[in-house]
């Protein structure tokens, strides 16, 4: 298991049932019972298994569980992650109540949670259910005092939030959360500048033309800003000439050389350096982003690709640059690392070389 999956673990799943125990007559024996089950399981299913032995627990109606849920956030204990799996609970029990009120008052508790945790993987089950209604509340809370509850409103309603449910209403409308990050994108919190930032990277996924309007309204108010290059870092690898201008790259034509490696085989485990040179073919100077582009077999026999950042340089007209890199193939937690061919590509402002190609032996 990974250290992500152990957030959820049995110590989690004990304080949470004292501070329940403290704060209601309630019988945790269901929740208790979950922590004996945790062991082997990822991080998203052992969620599930204590949001189901949290609603085992909770009284039955919402205003019970809402009652219970306010009292238990005067504890300070109640914090970190068993905040998850409670919220989703929360959420839960809302909706199941199927009355306006419930949908209405679930925010605000969810607006106090986050401010422990976060509220953004369980606010998604509310913009399921109807995306319309929760985002007119979610949009009050841009002008919050606290940066945890600003940063939900973007977080929270992310058309492509990791380790979250897909709102299919954000993917295919993304104009829906324009008012929430105009007000956020110059937040005086980085923190919740990053999290706009990530929102319209998620947008530039499916809707790149929409994603560089967006940046480009914000880069003629605010300027060219990290929220901005952030937002577009994906529109940048594959080389959207309209990110790239509104970013100062140049899209005049680059010779790119395949890259210079200095191995063409080595085993897993070892680090592969390498140069890649770049020219500029016109005649005036050209910012250019240069990035390497990693080609590795995968289990089923095909091939995947992921886009490393190298450098950014300016090139005069007729000029060339020669930058050194290197390549780790350390097997971690996140990543398969497997024997075979595998390719580097020199990319710069979206253009690509051929391929080099070298292979991995266990």
């Amino acid at each position: 298991m990974g250290a992500m999956d152990e957030l959820i673990n049995p110590t989690v799943v004990d304080d949470l049932a004292s501070i329940m125990r403290d704060h209601a007559r309630v019988d945790t024996t269901a929740l208790l019972a979950t922590a004996e089950t945790l062991t082997g399981r990822k991080l998203r299913a052992r969620v599930d298994t204590v949001r189901a032995g949290i609603l085992a627990t909770l009284p039955c109606s919402y205003r019970g569980t809402a009652a219970l849920t306010d009292a238990m956030f005067e504890d300070s204990r109640l914090d970190g992650w068993m905040i998850w799996p409670l919220s989703e609970a929360l959420v839960h029990r809302a909706l199941e109540d199927s009355s306006t009120a419930a949908f209405d008052d679930v925010h605000r508790v969810l607006g106090k949670l986050t401010t422990r945790l976060t509220g953004e993987f369980a606010i998604r089950d509310l913009l399921i259910a109807d995306h319309q209604r929760s985002l007119t509340i979610i949009g009050e809370w841009t002008g919050s005092s606290n940066d945890h509850v600003r940063r939900l409103a973007s977080e929270g309603t992310r058309p492509r939030l990791p380790w979250a449910k897909q709102v299919p209403a954000l993917i295919a409308a993304p104009g829906v959360t324009r008012s929430i990050l105009d007000q956020l994108v110059a937040d005086p919190s980085e923190y919740v500048r990053r999290s706009v930032g990530n929102h319209l990277n998620d947008i530039s996924r499916d809707h790149p033309g929409i994603a560089t309007a967006i940046a480009a309204d914000w880069t003629a108010e605010h300027g060219a800003t990290p929220t901005v290059r952030h937002g577009l870092r994906t529109l940048i690898k594959r080389g959207n000439l309209d990110a790239l201008a509104l970013l100062g790259f140049s899209t005049t034509t680059l010779g790119l050389e395949p890259p210079t490696l200095h191995a063409d085989r080595l085993r897993i485990g070892e680090t592969l350096p390498y140069t890649v040179t770049v020219q500029n073919l016109g005649d005036s100077d050209a910012n250019v982003v240069i990035d390497v582009v990693l080609t590795s077999p995968t289990a089923a026999g095909g091939s995947t690709e992921k886009v490393f950042k190298l450098v950014r340089r300016s090139i005069p007209g007729r000029g060339t640059v020669t930058v050194s890199g290197k390549r780790s193939f350390a097997p971690l937690r996140s990543r398969t690392i497997r024997a075979g061919q595998h390719s580097l590509i020199t990319q710069a402002n979206g253009q690509r070389s051929a391929p080099t190609v070298f292979y991995l032996t266990a």
